[in-house]
């Protein structure tokens, strides 16, 4: 029993983990107000929620380029696939502006390839003016939304297996979601991220918020559960050939989506 609660608490490290695998000659363009903006390839695309980009990932770069005064502003796109470094209107030598973000990407543990292809720049423009791009410390809203996607995750599989009803599932989620939403937003490191110690911490955190809801001896049953569910649900995404949602348990921190 004490194997099947250990494996179920796993699921709080294999669906939060995941936000720490999301990427551990130049062309540019100009602003109206005559600023030069670079746009990067980015892999920071959230595990949990592979619609958006990784807030917790995100965070601490942006919170790095606000101490440059070469850089004005910092955004990144929906997806987390783009970066786009506004430069001030001082920052007119290209060479020197990349030697100033590369080096922050690096300490970030992101891979970031500087976009040169005219037409991708000219679309990218017209994506910030149309489309949800992200300014800065705004990238926490990415994190808050990822907390509720990981709180159904961590619940709707024991609903669906009948361990718990529609009354408990939303008190557990409710829990979760909060519980995330202050966790997510905490500045770590890509290497703190995907640590024993945090991921030990979401690990015992999220049992107990099962514990609290349902007792011990039911929340035990839901880990006795969670194997059997892990493995059906990796045989699914494998057979619909979803490799993303099959490789959640790699550790590389600038991985590539």
């Amino acid at each position: 029993m004490k194997k099947t609660i250990l494996n179920f608490l796993i699921i709080i490290a294999v669906s939060v983990a995941t936000i720490a695998l999301s990427g551990c000659g130049t062309k540019n363009t100009t602003t109206a107000e005559g600023n030069i903006i670079s746009f990067y390839e980015v892999p920071l695309v959230c595990g949990a929620a592979p619609e958006i980009g990784c807030g917790s990932r995100i965070k601490p770069l942006f919170m790095e380029t606000e101490k440059e005064k070469q850089i004005k502003e910092s955004w990144s796109n929906r997806p987390g696939t783009i970066i786009a470094i506004v430069w001030d209107a001082s920052a007119t030598d290209g060479s020197v502006r990349e030697n100033l973000i590369q080096p922050l990407f690096k300490k970030n543990a992101i891979d970031a390839k500087l976009i040169s292809d005219e037409k991708h720049i000219a679309e990218y423009m017209t994506s910030m003016k149309q489309d949800k791009w992200y300014k800065g410390m705004d990238v926490d809203n990415l994190s808050l939304e990822e907390a509720g996607v990981i709180a159904e995750d961590l619940t709707k599989f024991a609903q669906d297996k009948g361990l718990i009803n529609q009354t408990e599932k939303d008190a557990i989620k409710s829990d979760l979601e909060a519980y995330f939403k202050k966790e997510l937003v905490i500045v770590r490191t890509c290497d703190e991220l995907k640590s024993e110690e945090t991921n030990e911490k979401w690990r015992k955190d999220g049992y107990q918020i099962y514990v609290n809801h349902i007792g011990k001896e039911r929340a035990d049953s839901v880990a006795g559960f969670f194997a059997e569910y892990q493995t059906l649900k990796k045989e699914k995404c494998e057979k619909e050939g979803k490799k993303s949602c099959c490789d959640k348990d790699k550790k590389d921190c600038s991985e590539k989506k």
